[in-house]
């Protein structure tokens, strides 16, 4: 019989992660002041407040958090400055490479950064959801335990 050493990382790890991302989160968003008017700048300000408070796993927070996505995309919508076409290879064989072209837009200096925080979002939620779903794994091990 083959043994396998478990690296997987404990629920405790998995959420320190989490409120870690949370606070990186808010810090970047601040500093590009995330939000295109005074309505989505506040509303991120608010939902943001609550994960540098660390707080990211609040029931109440899941709709905001999911909003703050749609802020990043129209902020880096308005950042776009053009846009240049480049080649990216699909696959190589004994004919060489083959790819397509395609156009990829061109960011202001505030637009890399949204790039950046939209990055850092994004593993934010990976992590979030990764928490919860080991949270959820355990709960249903438990419930099959006490039958």
């Amino acid at each position: 019989m083959k043994m396998t050493q478990n690296t997987e990382c404990s629920i405790e790890e998995l959420a320190a992660e989490v409120v870690r991302l949370g606070r990186e989160l808010e810090r970047a968003a601040h500093a590009v002041c995330l939000g295109g008017n005074s309505r989505d700048v506040g509303y991120a300000s608010r939902t943001l407040r609550r994960l540098a408070e660390r707080d990211p796993f609040d029931a109440g927070n899941k709709a905001s958090i999911e909003a703050i996505a749609g802020i990043i995309q129209a902020d880096l919508r308005s950042e776009v400055r053009g846009v240049e076409r480049r080649f990216f290879e699909t696959y190589y064989d004994d004919l060489g490479q083959h790819g397509e072209v395609r156009e990829c837009p061109i960011y202001s200096d505030r637009g890399e950064k949204l790039l950046a925080l939209q990055n850092i979002f994004a593993r934010f939620m990976e992590s979030r959801a990764a928490t919860l779903d080991r949270v959820a794994a355990e709960r249903a091990v438990m419930r099959l335990l006490s039958m």
